[in-house]
Formats: C-alpha cells, sequence, structure tokens
C-alpha cells in the first residue's frame, strides 16, 4: 500500500520530535504503546476510546494507581542489536523514564506520572502524581512509544536507528525527500496482522503533488478538501470514501472578555447570536464541517447536538436587543484578527464581519500571518476576536484547563467565571466517562451561555481510498496509526 506523509522528518528518534511526521507517519510505525486507540468498524468517530497494545489487561488499583499485565508473546524485532528477544516490563519503564525527562520535547505527555515501576518480568505498576481523567490517553498517545534500551545505547540516541520496535512494521529504509519503507512484520504478535506484505509512506510536501499522485493511482489512500473531493466524485460517481471528524481541528473564534467591547456579556452573545455556522459551513467548508468547542473529545456525546448547536446562532433580531439593552446606540467598532491559514478560514471570516455589521458592529478584517496568529493572538492575547485554527492540542485537559480555566496559562480570553471552573476542575478528576461527559456537557452550555470561545467549523476529514483499498477503518485521535495494520489491497 502507498500513502503519503505532508513533510520530511529531522531524524528517527521518538522520543526527541513531537512531529506526527515521525511518530504516526515515519519511523514511529515500527514501535508499540502499552495502549492505543481503538479504531474498526464498531467505533463511533470521534473517540479517544483507550485499548491494549503490548498489554493483556489493566486494572485501577486507586484512582491514581494503575497495574498493567503485559503479553507473554511480544517480541522486538529480529534486529541487532536486539535481535529478537522477549519484551519484559523493565522495556516500558526504560521507555517511560527516558520520554519522561523534562529536556525532552514528548515529556509533557508523561509529566503526571510520578513512579513506574516493574512487578516481575511482565507486571507494571504506573502511578500518577494526581487523579486525571486523561491520564490512560497519555499512556496511549502515538508519541509514547516503547524503545529498547539496547538500540538507544548503540549511539546515544536513536536520531540515526536503529529503529527496532515490537509493531507489525519494519522499518526498511528512509529517505529524506523520498519515502519511509516498511516490510510486515512475520513475529508480530497479533496474528494475521498486518494484512499487507508492505507499507510505502512517500514523502510528498505539496498538497497537489499529493492529489496528481492519487490520481493516477500511485497512492492508495489520500486526504482530500472539500473542493477537490467535489471535483474528484463529480468525474468518479462511485469514489469511495471515509469521512472523520476532528473536533479539535477547524476554524475557532474567540472573543476578549476583558476588554470592551466584549467585556459586557450581552455584546459577546449578541456577535454569537449574529453568526450562522451552518450557512458558512455550506459556503466556506463544502459542508464537511461541524459545530464544536475546540478540544478533543473522548467520544460523539461530548458534541453539542443540533438543537444545541442551533441554540446561540442565527438570531439577528435578538442580537440587536442585546445590544440596546447594553446601552448600545451606534455601531460598536470591533477588529477581527484572522490568521492567514487559507482561503477557507478568511471567507469564513470576511462571512462573519458581515453578518455582525448586519446586526450592530462596525467590524474591520485584518489579516495576520500564521507565525503572528500563533503567538501574538492564540498564545499572546493580542484581540478584540480573534478568527483562526487552535493550538494541536490532543487531550481533552490539555485544552479544557489552560484555555478555559480562570487561570488557565492560555486564557486569552481573559474571562473569570468560577461556575466554568468548578465544573473544568470536577471532569478533569471524573474517572466515570458518564459522569465526566454530563460535567463535559454543562461546561459546553456554561461556555455558549457566556459567548467566550468555540468552533464554528470544525473539520470533517475526507479520507479519499481506490477502489480496491478495503477494511480502512481509521481513528487518527492522538496521533494513532495502528488501523494501517488492518487494511488490505483487494486483489494484491
Amino acid at each position: 500500500m502507498n500513502i503519503a506523509s505532508w513533510a520530511n522528518i529531522a531524524h528517527q528518534d521518538v522520543h526527541l520530535d513531537v512531529s506526527p511526521a515521525l511518530s504516526a507517519w515515519g519511523p514511529g510505525l515500527a514501535y508499540s504503546r502499552l495502549l492505543r486507540f481503538k479504531s474498526g468498524s464498531d467505533v463511533e468517530l470521534p473517540s479517544l476510546a483507550v485499548e491494549c497494545d503490548l498489554c493483556e489487561s489493566w486494572e485501577m488499583e486507586s484512582p491514581i494507581s494503575f497495574l498493567f499485565n503485559l503479553r507473554d508473546d511480544v517480541r522486538w524485532q529480529s534486529i541487532a542489536p536486539v535481535n529478537g528477544r522477549a519484551l519484559v516490563a523493565d522495556d516500558v519503564v526504560f521507555s517511560y523514564i527516558r520520554q519522561g525527562n523534562p529536556a525532552l520535547p514528548n515529556s509533557p505527555l508523561l509529566h503526571n506520572v510520578a513512579e513506574v515501576g516493574a512487578i516481575g518480568e511482565l507486571g507494571l505498576r504506573v502511578t500518577a502524581r494526581s487523579q486525571d481523567a486523561d491520564f490512560l490517553t497519555s499512556l496511549a498517545d502515538g508519541h509514547s512509544k516503547i524503545v529498547a534500551r539496547e538500540a538507544v545505547d548503540t549511539a546515544g540516541d536513536l536520531r540515526n536507528g536503529p529503529t527496532i520496535g515490537t509493531g507489525p512494521w519494519i522499518l526498511k529504509r528512509t529517505e529524506q525527500d523520498d519515502v519511509h519503507e516498511f516490510a510486515l512484520n512475520l513475529e508480530y504478535f497479533e496474528s494475521a496482522l498486518p494484512l499487507l506484505d508492505g507499507l510505502r509512506v512517500h514523502i510528498l510536501p505539496d498538497e497537489q503533488t499529493r492529489s496528481a499522485a492519487f490520481l493516477v493511482k500511485a497512492l492508495d489512500v489520500h486526504q482530500m478538501n472539500p473542493e477537490a473531493w467535489a471535483e474528484y466524485r463529480d468525474r468518479n460517481p462511485n469514489a469511495s470514501s471515509v469521512l472523520t471528524p476532528e473536533p479539535g481541528s477547524g476554524l475557532e473564534v474567540g472573543l476578549k472578555a476583558d476588554r470592551a467591547p466584549f467585556d459586557d456579556s450581552r455584546v459577546r452573545q449578541a456577535a454569537f447570536l449574529a453568526m450562522d455556522p451552518s450557512k458558512a459551513i455550506k459556503e466556506h467548508w463544502g459542508g464537511f464541517a461541524f459545530v464544536s468547542m475546540g478540544f478533543q473529545a473522548y467520544d460523539a456525546s461530548w458534541l453539542p447536538p443540533d438543537n444545541k448547536a442551533r441554540q446561540p446562532f442565527r438570531r439577528p433580531a435578538e442580537a440587536r436587543e442585546l445590544l440596546r439593552e447594553a446601552g448600545i446606540t451606534k455601531p460598536v467598532p470591533v477588529t477581527i484578527k484572522v490568521g492567514d491559514f487559507g482561503e477557507a478560514f478568511l471567507a469564513h471570516a470576511h462571512s462573519i464581519s458581515v453578518e455582525l455589521q448586519t446586526v450592530g458592529f462596525d467590524p474591520e478584517v485584518r489579516i495576520v500571518n500564521r507565525r503572528e496568529f500563533g503567538e501574538a493572538v492564540w498564545l499572546g492575547g493580542d484581540y478584540e476576536m480573534f478568527v483562526g485554527p487552535p493550538a494541536p492540542i490532543s487531550s481533552p485537559n490539555g485544552y479544557l484547563l489552560p484555555v478555559l480555566h480562570s487561570d488557565g496559562v492560555w486564557n486569552t480570553t481573559g474571562h473569570k467565571d468560577a461556575e466554568l471552573d468548578a465544573l473544568l476542575e470536577a471532569q478533569a478528576v471524573a474517572l466515570d466517562s458518564t459522569v465526566r461527559s454530563e460535567l463535559i456537557g454543562r461546561i459546553r452550555d456554561r461556555v455558549f451561555e457566556q459567548a467566550y470561545r468555540f468552533m464554528p467549523a470544525a473539520e470533517i476529514a475526507i479520507w479519499a481510498t481506490q477502489a480496491n483499498v478495503r477494511g480502512f477503518q481509521p481513528n487518527f485521535a492522538g496521533g494513532e496509526y495502528h488501523h494501517w495494520a488492518r487494511v488490505w489491497l483487494d486483489g494484491s
């Protein structure tokens, strides 16, 4: 099977780089993790539900202590210097201690790991510093690889290899600006997997080049933008595709709650009521987007139901009334800073500008480059209203607490909301999924009610496939990649 990555890798050491080009689309495919995110036909997306990868089972000894039993049939790939030996608990201990080094870029994933220790050859206890509802998702993240000590000791790191994992794919070669090529691991511990003889990940940074490669069938799977997909489907009415909702990816809107004019909740609410996300999704996102809250969702119950998503929007008469109640008798000047992340972002921002003008605002759209948007706007808080993508945060609490909490390091809207803070703190430690989902619903309602920020267009990724591709049922959440082991090519 031939797929494509959009970026080169700097090196092969999976603990020394945060790029998904390495962890999920490059040499990182050779590695396993203690846990992984579920994928397959029985998984409704979005999903951050975890399952065992290297473990056989696990149990929660206490709210901060987890006991794992490792599989007894896992062997390292038969490459020197590891040479196919059996995986033991000390390998996981070594890997987590190495990754958790504060000097390494993937250490934040394990910041809440207080202690990890082996219990015999196949037992493992992982203890958290504090109760955390996202603790297991950090272990399942695609960056939390289990590596072999002998491989690291070869040169002191894994920048130049050897890449030796326990996963379904063996790295055969990796070439800058060219390809990562993998062969199936015949000794992989899940019988009958992978279903392909090999996997080639071509490095094609240019989107048009990737599209052209797919059109001539040099690629078997390709992510298309809505416009390209519409054109392709017109020419190929029976074209195959898989749609994956991405709640934390797309276009986000935020209002500066501690600065005029949006320091009055009625003015913020008027801005929300002026917007028509459904219309913008159809016009600027080809219909492939949905209203969300800017953070990863554990499951579909975290997303706003259709009736909830419609309530704060498309009500211009109520917006005008709120502005009158706020004592506003002439158009309210407001600058909308939009990040230059493509035509859909710019067009959507201009639509919002028109909608705001209709109800009584005097908007000005100011386009800023990507670097300024990331550093000065999204992180720095230099805006009255912003339109652009959220930061790529893989865990729910990685957004909920730093961004939405009053004391959050990235709370650039400047809101102070004790009621919201109490809900955020409660969900952060809620280990019962039903309880946490209920709290998330209340958080969502509170943020809409107070009109701080939201995503009027969270993306739905379109994965086009060639007609002979079978079993492609991916879950890309948290840098997941195990789904490639279950894909096959009909007639190959």
